[in-house]
Parts: structure tokens; sequence; C-alpha cells
């Protein structure tokens, strides 16, 4: 026994413990802290400090070593004695760590307890679109996107998470609540306001034939989406209060591409393709039409004829060839426009200095008759240097484009294929207007004015974009940074519309006249900031502060000109003589202090404190000056002990919540002044002026409290992420016009209302790797949206002017209107429901404050809305199909239908032919009439009914794309790093029951999102 004692005492030292030393870098040689190092099988563990090294004893080798964390691919590694050990980790690939560009910084999606979604330039590029917000429809929870047209160049409406505000303009059309929108640093100058001041085929104004209200010409035509980095949307206090009042309705952020160190790299890209309508719904052909025209006069008791001015005059009856058929629809939108894209960009530098040049050619062409197109042109470019100590670091940037669209200024052309199927020829053998057809003028006095004059009725808008971004930053010592941005935007367009001589018939005198007009945009801004950065054991922090200076201006001018004695003139203001103009112009200085602090503890628990005073030119003295800040906290659980061996299913969990108060300044420049105007009127032998709003001193911000609520997981190594967050907006201390009787000399004054607008939702996510394998992949994302809007409080709306617009307890888009209640079977006329559920023919509308018959017919807003993304690869094969869904109420057909009224020399769809006949028939749709009596009277009610709602609810294939790499040794032949072609198809096919032509734009009368398919090739050298 004392022999076997010995032996082991000898040998003891070869069973000693070792201690290892060692380091952990990533592949870019950087430290990595707060790595966990593991002996597999044991609970002997450390971590690395901040350089990145560690120690630990281990027992003789062989012994497997497990080093894991949030950031890196996990790894094994087996320790074969060494007693100095360098490991290098791969950073994880996960969506979690994606770089997210917030407000004055950046973060990632794991530790921010903000909502902020990210949109890649590869998201955008898998898309044919010309303006970048069409690429965010259904890609964000909480956002919702919708055009307004399908014409080049047109407006698209934007909100996040619901409206807030009640209407603050006092138009007849309430303005939409719309956020903040940054480019590189820079508050674009225009924002998402319509830049045009004439009326054209993109914005027809708000007549309810044509139902597009909020159309226009969007400014973002003019952003190439190529340029594009990223667009993150900022939704929650958390994300947006440092931004102050600009923040309450969202922000959203575009960062532009910038070069990267390395070999310099030519990039070319050519898109070349078609766009048509799909299936809309059929008009009459000529029979129809001319048994609805003979039916609404038998109805009214007259027999068509040919004498002028009769009210039974009939010339597309009698005079007019009724064998003859056109299909009109065809002739004006059954033609293929066709878009060309092209992009280059040149990329490279070393470490320090690293530069990008880029430059794009688009046009996209009309699917009316004639010359017509938008054609934009752009270049940007970008540089970054750090000095050889990393102290010093600039970055530039510059975004220049020049749109040119050019169309039609006569609204009218949307609904040219109402026109009569029997309508004579447009054009003689000569290509000349027609303006007379066997003594029937055709000028829309005595039939249908000739359309093809729409044509020549030219109307152009050109737009200058520029947009520079300048960031010098130095660092003093290790974490302590001094900055300062500048950023200069200006957005110029200069717009013309003409009536020429050759659009008016010769018989009428006619007089040739045109508009001119120029609307600039202009925003400077410079933040100087100081940040610092630091660790300590355990504890990240980040402390930020800063200021902001901006000035905001924008003038218009307007030149309207006629008595041109020859067309070639009507392009000169000169050419006139008589001219009139106008011009206007507003100026907008904001000033703000701000900061943040963000501090994580063990990469587990987070907090983040923002505080911003803003400074607002359009307030009174005592009242400019507002304050907002936030509170967010997050808590990462799943990096807890408990979860880690009891859920180990579980690789992510966050629990989030944040408050705040964000405020708004939204409503017009110097509303708080005593102004006067010039005006038409002479006083004294001189020019006359005008007040224009009274003096309020107190007029003050509004206010938004935001309080938010979320957890996310992540399950199988993150492959499975999901993330569900509720909402809570509350807007009070409304920004209002209150209207005031017109014996005060105004008919409003701007106020502060007590009123309290809620928005609340539940906004879910899920995505999902559902396979990886060497040679197949598949990818998955999917979101819903379910908001609510609700007016809380409104003191004394019985009595208010507002009394018959909006409804405690209800959406602030509530509809009042008529109940239909379908056609009386006897007189064949609509009918509907009096207040008290009583049928009737004669309701009394909303007046005086009282609702009188008026009811709640629900609202537009959409119940749930979203989108669904699947990515497929396989070997060098990539398909990508992204669905978009929305469940809704909208205006059908008919409110553009009953604008007018059917029986009159207007062509219709065939589905009003379920209409009544004879007593006693059951019928929807209530009896033609040529006249403007009593069938006139019940159709003008029944456009304010609940008739003219219905579902509008949609799911739309909006984008898909198969891709194709092309093996290397094909593309080193084109002496390329890589080649890839590309079929894209935008809006192919869409599932709804909406009785109308497109569930989105609703505007019957006008053009639908446009089905479109594309070829393209990138290749890169």
């Amino acid at each position: 026994m004392k022999i076997l004692y010995l032996l082991f005492f000898l040998l003891s030292p070869s069973l000693a413990i070792c201690q290892l030393t060692g380091t952990v870098i990533n592949d870019h040689h950087e430290p990595l802290k707060g790595i966990t190092v593991t002996v597999k099988g044991t609970k002997s563990a450390t971590t690395t400090n901040d350089k990145g090294q560690f120690k630990l004893p281990l027992s003789p080798a062989p012994v497997i070593l497990r080093f894991t964390a949030t950031n890196v691919e996990p790894l094994e590694i087996i320790w074969t004695g060494q007693k100095d050990l360098t490991v290098v980790l791969t950073t994880r690939l996960n969506k979690l760590d994606e770089v997210q560009v917030i407000a004055y910084g950046t973060n990632t999606q794991r530790f921010n307890v903000g909502s902020v979604t990210k949109v890649t330039a590869e998201d955008i590029d898998k898309q044919a679109v010309t303006n970048p917000l069409s690429a965010l429809e259904g890609m964000v929870p909480g956002l919702v996107i919708t055009p307004t047209s399908g014409i080049p160049g047109s407006s698209i409406s934007v909100q996040i998470r619901g409206q807030n505000t009640l209407n603050g303009t006092g138009s007849f059309i309430p303005p939409q609540d719309n956020p903040l929108y940054v480019i590189d640093g820079v508050p674009f100058a225009p924002q998402n306001s319509n830049v045009n001041q004439f009326a054209s085929l993109a914005s027809p104004g708000i007549s309810g034939e044509f139902n597009n209200p909020y159309g226009g010409i969007s400014p973002f035509n003019s952003i190439d989406p190529a340029d594009i980095e990223s667009i993150e949307v900022l939704r929650d206090a958390d994300a947006t209060a440092i931004y102050g009042s600009r923040g309450g309705n969202g922000v959203i952020l575009i960062t532009t591409k910038k070069g990267k160190a390395g070999n310099t790299e030519t990039s070319l890209s050519i898109r070349k393709g078609i766009s048509f309508i799909g299936a809309t719904m059929p008009m009459m052909n000529t029979q129809q039409y001319v048994a609805m025209r003979n039916e609404a006069f038998k109805n009214d008791g007259l027999t068509p004829n040919t004498t002028l001015y009769d009210p039974a005059y009939a010339p597309d009856l009698l005079i007019f060839d009724t064998t003859k058929y056109t299909n009109w629809k065809k002739v004006f939108l059954g033609n293929t426009a066709h878009n060309t894209n092209a992009t280059a960009s040149v990329s490279g530098g070393s470490n320090e200095t690293q530069f990008r040049l880029g430059a794009g050619f688009n046009q996209d062409t009309y699917l009316f008759p004639g010359d017509y197109a938008d054609n934009r042109a752009s270049f940007s470019a970008s540089i970054h240097h750090t000095s050889p100590d990393k102290k010093l670091t600039l970055d530039f940037s510059t975004n220049y484009s020049y749109d040119k669209n050019n169309s039609s200024g006569a609204p009218n052309l949307l609904a040219a294929y109402t026109l009569e199927p029997d309508y004579p020829s447009l054009t003689d053998s000569k290509g000349n207007l027609v303006w007379n057809y066997n003594g029937v003028p055709l000028n829309g006095s005595q039939a249908s004015n000739n359309p093809f004059s729409y044509l020549k009725e030219n109307y152009s808008i050109q737009n200058v974009n520029l947009n520079s971004s300048l960031l010098i930053a130095y660092q003093f010592i290790k974490g302590l940074t001094l900055r300062s941005s500048f950023g200069y935007n200006t957005f110029n367009s200069q717009e013309y519309t003409g009536d020429p001589l050759s659009a008016q018939n010769p018989a009428n005198n006619p007089v040739a006249s045109a508009s001119f007009g120029t609307n600039n945009f202009t925003t400077w801004i410079i933040e100087p900031q100081l940040e610092y950065k630091g660790s300590s054991q355990k504890s990240n922090y980040a402390i930020l502060l800063g200021s902001t200076f901006q000035k905001n201006s924008n003038g218009s001018t307007v030149t309207d000109a006629s008595g041109y004695i020859n067309d070639a003139l009507i392009n000169s203001i000169s050419g006139a003589p008589t001219t009139y103009s106008t011009d206007n112009y507003n100026e907008y200085k904001y000033t703000a202090l701000f900061g943040r602090i963000n501090y994580r503890w063990d990469d587990k628990y987070i907090l983040d404190i923002n505080a911003r005073r803003d400074g607002s030119s359009r307030f009174g003295p005592d009242k400019q000056f507002g304050n907002f800040g936030s509170v967010g906290s997050g808590w990462l659980f799943n990096e807890e002990p408990f979860v880690k061996d009891n859920l180990k299913f579980l690789s992510y969990g966050k629990l989030k919540g944040s408050y705040g108060i964000t405020g708004s300044d939204a409503v017009a420049d110097y509303q708080y002044l005593s102004r006067y105007a010039p005006t038409n009127y002479p006083y004294q032998g001189g020019i006359g002026y005008l007040p224009q709003n009274l003096y309020n001193p107190q007029l003050s911000w509004a206010t938004t409290k935001k309080l938010e609520a979320g957890i996310e997981l992540g399950f199988l190594q993150d492959r499975l992420l999901f993330s569900a967050t509720w909402y809570r907006d509350r807007t009070g201390n409304q920004l209002v016009p209150y209207q005031l009787p017109s014996q005060t000399g105004f008919t409003s004054v701007f106020e502060n209302l007590n009123a309290l607008v809620q928005n609340t939702g539940v906004e879910l996510s899920l995505q999902s790797t559902v396979v990886k394998s060497e040679h197949f992949s598949w990818s998955s994302s999917f979101n819903m949206t379910i908001p609510q809007n609700k007016l809380l409080a409104f003191p004394g709306l019985a009595s208010s002017s507002y009394s018959t617009t909006y409804l405690i307890g209800q959406p602030l888009s509530v509809i009042k209107g008529f109940k239909y209640a379908g056609v009386n079977p006897q007189t064949g006329l609509f009918q509907f429901y009096t207040a008290s559920g009583q049928l009737t023919e004669n309701p009394a509308p909303a007046e005086n404050g009282a609702m009188n018959d008026y009811d709640n017919l629900g609202t537009t807003d959409p119940k749930f809305y979203g989108g669904f993304q699947n990515s497929f690869k396989y070997k060098d094969f990539q398909l990508d199909i992204y669905l978009t869904y929305k469940k809704q109420m909208g205006m059908n057909y008919l409110y553009s239908v009953y604008a007018n009224l059917p029986g009159l020399e207007i062509n219709e769809p065939t589905a009003i032919l379920s209409r009544w006949q004879s007593p006693g028939q059951q019928a929807t749709i209530e009896k033609f009439s040529s006249q403007y009596n009593d069938a006139y009277n019940q159709g003008n009610n029944f456009f304010q009914s609940s008739g003219v709602y219905s579902d509008a609810s949609y799911i739309r294939l909006k984008t898909l794309s198969l891709s194709y790499t092309l093996p290397d040794k094909i593309a080193k032949r084109f002496k390329a790093r890589s080649l890839r072609v590309y079929l894209t198809g935008q809006n192919l096919f869409t599932i709804t029951d909406y009785k109308g032509n497109d569930p989105e734009t609703q505007n019957f009368y006008g053009v639908p999102v446009l089905k479109s398919l594309s070829a393209g090739l990138q290749l890169n050298l």
C-alpha cells in the first residue's frame, strides 16, 4: 500500500491543473468581448474581457472547448495542451445582429428596445419600382402604403400607426398625418407633400367623379431606389422621441449607399419592362347603351328628337351611327406602357478612404395615346475618410436628380372611356380633330367633347432635387467623440399647363391660355453632437448630447397667361397679351437641444432615456418651446441561467417597453400672428389689403403620449423569430381651425382644442429560415397589424362646428351618410332609412349641427393589413414572392357613377343594367333617367349613402421575381465577377370581391395600379 501512495505522489504533477491563456478575435482581427468559454461536459467556464482575453484552468489535454455568444457562430475546438491560444470566431449572420440606423446612430434588433423595422437594399432591388415608397408596401408592421394612381410619378399616401390629429387645415379634404422623412441625416425639404400646383392626370382634384383627393406628383419619384442602402421605419416613443415634435407621426430614415474598402468594383444594371391594366369592369356596348338611353327617355315620358336645346335632344340615338361600336376603354387605357431603367456605380477604396459614384436613368411611359412619359436622370457620390490615427472621420454624400413628367393637363381624359360607344371618329383623314358631325357640335355643349382635344392640353413638371450631407467627427480620447453634421436639401419644381387653340373648337371663338408655376422647397440643418461610449466589466453605455438648427422655406409663383394668337407662343409668358401673377413664401425655423442615455448591463438589461427641448417659429413668444422625451427598457431573458437550463428550445427572448411624449407643430406658418395680404380689390386708388387671420398668442404644441409593450422570441438557433407589439398613442391639445361666425370678418381661428385621439393596435411579425441546406434554402417572413383609431374625448362636440364631422368613440374616418334601403319597388327610386328607421325617398342631410337622417356607416380604416414574403434559393436560382393584403371597406364604382346620372349621354359599366324597370320589381339600381328630376335627386342622396361603400379587401401578388446567377466561368468570359439575369412581375394578380377596378386606388375613373413584367441584367466587374 505504501508503494501505491508513493507512485501516486510521484505521478501527481502530470495530473495537475493547467492554466490556459487565450485571445478571441473576429475575422477582422478585432478582439471580442463577452465570449463565453466553456469546457464541454463540465461547469467550468469564463468570459473574455475588453481585449478578448480569457484565462481558464484546465485538466490535462485533450479537452473540448466551446466558444459561444449571441453575436457569433458557436465553435468547438480540441485543446491539445498549448498554453497560449488564439481563436477566430465568425460573426453570426443573424437578423437580430444586422445594423439598424436609428436617430443619430446605429443599433441592432437584439439590443434595440424601440420599434424599428429595416428594409434593405436587397429587399428593394427585388421589386421593379421607381418610387422607393412603393417598395415599403406590406414590408413593415404598422405602416400603411397606399398608391393614389397608376400614373407615372403619382403620389403615395404613407401613414404610421394611424391618424393622430383632427383636420388641422380646415380644408374640405382632411390632411393625412405624415411621418418625418430624413435622407442621410437631412430632412427631405418637401417631405411627402404633392409638389404640383396644377391639375393633371395624376392630380384630378377633389371631384367625386375621380375620387382621388390626395392625388398629385410625388417628390419621392425623384429618388432612385438603386441609390438606397436601407430604409428604417421608426414607430414608438423610444425610437422617435429624440426627434421631438418632428417625430410625432413616426420617422422614416433613408440611408444611401456608400463605398467599401477593397478593390474598385463596377456594377451595371439594366431593366426593360412593360405595364398594362388588368381586368376592369366592362362598359356597355352600343346596343346596351342605346337601350339605356331609350329607356331613360321613356321613364321621363319623352321621345328622343333632333331639336337643339330640347330636353329630349338625343344626337347619340338619332344622328350618330348606332351600328358603330368603339371600345373607348381599349382606345384610351388598353395600350401598353414601357419602362426602361439603367444604373451604374463605381466604388472601392482603402481602409482610410472609401468612395462611391453612381448614376441612373429611368423612363416610364403612359398608357394613354400621345408622347407622354416620366423621365428621371440621377447622380450620386459619397466619400468616407478616416485619419491614420483613427481619430478624425469625414463623411460626405450628395444625390442629384432631374425629373421631367409630361402628360395632359385635362383630368377629364381619365373618364374619356365613358364616351358614347357610337361616337363618331375623333379625327379626319388628315389627323385633324373633328369638331362637328352632321351638324352636331362635338365640344361638350350638345354632345360629349372630343376627348382627343385633352391630349393637346399639355402638362409638364420638371423637378430638380439636390441632397447633400457632411459629417465631421473627431475622437479626443477613447470613447469621446465630437461631431457635427451639416445638411442641405433643395427641391425645385417648374410647372406648365396649356390649353392651345388646337384643343378647342374654332367655331367657339377660342382663347388660348396657359399657366406657369414654380414651387421651391429648401432645408438646411446643422446638428453638433458630443457622444461618449464606454464599458466597464459588464456595463456598456453611451451618452449623447446635441443640438439642432434648422430652417425650411417654400416659395411658389403662379402666372396665368391668356390671349395667345399663335399656339407656337403658348410656352412663353411674354407671348401672351394678358397675364396675372401671384406668389407665396413661407419660412419655418426650428431649434432644439437633445440628449440620450443608453445603458446595457451584462448584455441582458437595457435602459434608454431620450430627452429633447424644441423651439418652433410657428408659435408665439411664450409658447415657442416644448419639452419631449421617452424612457424605454428591455430584458434579454434568454441570457438568464434559469432560462438556458429550462428552456433550451429558446435561443432568443426579449421583453421590451417604452413610454414617451412627442409633439407636433403641424400647423401652417404664421397662424399665431395677425397678417394681411394684397388683394385684387383696389383701395383709394392703390393696392388693397385683406386680413388673413386673427392674432392668437396662446397657440401651442399638440402632444402625443406613446405607450408600447412587446415581446420578441427566437427558436431553433434563431431560425424562427417572432415578435408581438402592443401600442397605444394618445394625441391631445389638437391644433385645429375653430369655426367662427362670418360676421367677425373671419371664418375660423387656429387654436388648441382639448380633444383626445387614440390609436391602439397589435403588430405581429414572424421570420423563419424554413430550410437551409447546401443547395437549397427557403426563408419566409410574415407581418400583420390590427389597428384601431378612436376619438376618445371632445368637450363640447355637440355644440361645435365639428358636431357632424366626428363621433365620440368612433374613428376619425367615420363615414356619415344616409343608410341605403334599396330601390322602391313602386317608384323605381332609391330609398333610405330615416333616423327612426322608417323608409323615405327624401332623407334629411346633416345641417346646423344636427345629424338628422345621417347615420354612422362605418369606417374606411383597415381592420388589419400586412405582407407575406417568401424567398427560395436552389443553387444559382432564386425565386421571391411578395404578397400584400388588407381588410377594409372602401368606395365602390357607384360613387363615381352617381357623381353623374345613369341615363345621361355617358356610357356606364354593364353592372348597372340590374336597374329597376317596372313596378313591383326588386332591384339595387334605380331607374334610368335623362333629366335632372327626382331620379337625379335620389341619385345625389345615394351618392351620400352606404350604397357607395362596400368591401374593398384584397390579397395582391405584389412582386414575383425569378433570378439566375450565371456560373463564374461564364461571367469570366465577360471579365465580370458576377453576372445575374432576372424576370420580375409586379401586381400580377389580385384576389378581391371589390366592386370596381382596383381596391387600392378605388377611383373608377382613373388609372389603377398597373401590372408589369420586366427582364433585367446585373453585371459586377
